[in-house]
């Protein structure tokens, strides 16, 4: 892995109208693998559906906002300055519960196919629209389950 230096505003933008406005922050290919992050602005009301990543830990940095989170059962309330752990291995999701976008950024570690997955449902999306069944259809190549409802 090389030194980098991303600036605001840099990245590469995956999109899904009123679901996904995210950016490419750091990519699995330019960390060997090792993690990837990046940074989803959430609609207020939005959120994914319960699920698990198998390889995967994920970290969430609120930047902005107010959001709920479910982790192995438990539920969060977090703002701005807060950080969620989901463990690879164990049911998450979360939802902005504020009024206003708010900004999330994820670290997954090890970095697997977790990008390549966000890649598969914007393209899914485009072609058959957003369902529970297009995401749990498209995740599942990547080790990930959907398993419930979104918050």
């Amino acid at each position: 892995m090389e030194p980098m230096h991303v600036k605001k505003g840099e990245g590469d933008q995956l999109h899904i109208p009123d679901f996904l406005e995210m950016t490419v922050l750091v990519s699995s290919q330019a960390t060997d693998g090792t993690l990837c992050i990046m940074e989803d602005v959430v609609p207020p009301g939005i959120g994914p559906p319960r699920h698990i990543h198998h390889k995967q830990d994920e970290v969430f940095f609120v930047l902005e906002g107010s959001f709920k989170f479910e982790v192995a059962g438990q539920t969060l309330s977090a703002s701005a300055g807060d950080i969620a752990v989901a463990p690879r291995g164990v049911v998450h999701a979360f939802k902005n519960v504020g009024e206003s976008k708010g900004v999330l950024r994820y670290i997954f570690s090890p970095a697997g196919d977790a990008e390549a997955m966000f890649r598969a449902i914007c393209e899914s999306a485009k072609v058959v629209g957003l369902s529970h069944e297009m995401l749990a259809k498209a995740a599942e190549p990547f080790d990930q389950e959907i398993v419930g409802p979104p918050l």
